[in-house]
């Protein structure tokens, strides 16, 4: 599985707190812990995107790892 485009709602939601997974790929679940913090305490449309942005990159750094593609197929079906 590819990763899912950077336009795709499910990033939003992510990075937003709004819905959350059990997911296995570590550094995703540490780097996700301060994203949402972080959009918490600036819900600003831009930083939203970079935060979507770092995770986006990070899953895609690591496409071929099987807890990444776990992750993304909970994620995205």
């Amino acid at each position: 599985m590819d990763v899912p485009s950077m336009s795709r709602p499910q990033w939003t939601d992510l990075v937003t707190g709004k819905k959350t997974y059990q997911l296995k790929f570590l550094a995703a679940k540490i780097l996700l812990g301060r994203l949402v913090h972080s959009v918490k305490e600036n819900p600003t449309p831009a930083n939203i995107k970079s935060c979507i942005e770092q995770v986006y990159n990070v899953y895609a750094k690591n496409a071929g790892s099987p807890s990444v593609q776990e992750d993304l197929t909970t994620i995205f079906g």
